[in-house]
């Protein structure tokens, strides 16, 4: 609804040591381009009226002002993210309080469409689930490990791997992120159940949406983007 207030979290505060840059995987470039910048410009296409809060470490500051500068870029605001994800978001949430609805998106993921920010949006708008979920299938096989080092064999059908971004009811998620932090939270939709808004609707995903976290995805990434013709 157009009266609704919409904020929108992109979390690029992470160090990303598995990637193996002398700068975050957020900043790297892709096709000329630091890998965050997509997110924003897609969130602005798709949401124009939306508030975009970008969370950022606070000794990356400087460079991402440089690469703003250096791209002709407009920054959304910024805010410091903390020790953990969870502290990240809570800041940005603190920093835009009393929204209704709220997409929450990783930095790195740079191959986000507006058709599937639509659809999370979509699956919310009827007021009576408290959160969407991108989610995809899982195609290799996987299996459980126990406390003695074993493993047995799960079935995959019965999970399936989530994305983000992930959107939410504004209101009830800032109740949740008033709760102490806990290392169970892996998501937002963890921290939501761990409040008791469960009621979480998977909505198909993008198999596309990577998330960039080893080298070799930037490469896949570029592949995607070249093929899209962004």
């Amino acid at each position: 609804m157009s009266d609704e207030s919409v904020h929108v979290v992109i979390v690029a505060a992470g160090s990303g040591s598995r990637f193996g840059s002398d700068i975050p995987k957020q900043f790297v470039r892709l096709c000329g381009r630091p890998v965050v910048f997509y997110p924003i410009e897609i969130f602005r296409a798709a949401m124009p009226d939306a508030e975009i809060t970008l969370v950022i470490n606070q000794a990356m500051e400087s460079l991402w002002h440089e690469l703003c500068v250096e791209y002709g870029f407009t920054s959304p605001r910024t805010v410091y993210g903390g020790a953990t994800r969870w502290e990240s978001v809570r800041n940005a949430l603190d920093a835009y309080p009393d929204s209704d609805t709220v997409y929450i998106h990783d930095g790195a993921r740079p191959l986000v469409t507006p058709d599937l920010i639509k659809r999370l949006g979509a699956a919310l708008s009827d007021g009576r689930a408290d959160g969407a979920l991108p989610a995809i299938d899982l195609t290799d096989s996987i299996r459980e490990l126990s406390d003695d080092n074993n493993s047995t064999a799960v079935d995959r059908s019965l999970y399936k791997a989530i994305q983000t971004p992930q959107v939410f009811d504004g209101h009830k998620l800032a109740r949740a992120y008033r709760m102490p932090y806990s290392t169970s939270f892996t998501d937002d939709a963890s921290v939501m159940e761990a409040a008791g808004y469960d009621n979480l609707i998977l909505v198909e995903g993008d198999s596309r949406n990577i998330k960039i976290t080893h080298g070799g995805d930037i490469a896949v990434a570029t592949y995607h983007i070249d093929k899209a013709g962004r």
